[in-house]
């Protein structure tokens, strides 16, 4: 015989005696006993660490939506103080201009008095006017009522610390 017959006599040989061989192999080998699961016992640590990540993140979301309330808020707290500030600032105006033109009237009445008395009904009468300016502006601020209060800016949850590992000693 040629090599070249003895050859492909040996594999065809090979391929039908080694696959029976192999099949048989894998019939023969001992089939692993059932075991218990293993059961991976977790570090109490990073599961508390897990549950405090949940946590801030529900308190994140939280936080998003009373800083998105706070900015409305705040935008009507700013119109609303701007509108306050402004009649308090005409009130205030009307207030000093009541007192500038008793200080004036004073004034005019000390120069042209020439006794005590006059000096002193002048003294009554600037008295006089700006009590009643207080008291003018006074009830004028309480018409306008409470000053608006500025909203409390929402606090951002403090992240949880990862768990270290604890060093192996060896």
């Amino acid at each position: 015989m040629s090599a070249k017959k003895l050859a492909t006599v040996a594999l065809a040989a090979s391929l039908i005696f080694g696959s029976s061989s192999i099949s048989m192999a894998a019939e023969t080998a001992p089939q692993p006993s059932p075991t218990a699961p293993v059961v991976k016992t977790q570090d109490p640590a990073k599961k508390a660490f897990r549950v405090a990540m949940d946590a801030y993140k529900l308190a994140m979301a939280k936080f998003k939506t009373d800083r998105t309330a706070f900015q409305a808020a705040m935008d009507a707290f700013k119109t609303a103080n701007t509108a306050y500030m402004g009649a308090k600032k005409v009130v205030n105006e009307a207030f000093k201009t009541a007192v500038t033109a008793a200080k004036t009237t004073y004034a005019a009445a000390v120069a042209a008095a020439t006794t005590d008395e006059q000096k002193a009904a002048a003294r009554t009468a600037l008295r006089a006017a700006v009590t009643s300016a207080t008291a003018t502006r006074d009830a004028a601020i309480a018409a306008l009522g409470a000053a608006p209060v500025k909203p409390a800016k929402p606090t951002v949850p403090t992240k949880p610390v990862r768990p270290t590992q604890a060093p192996v000693v060896t």
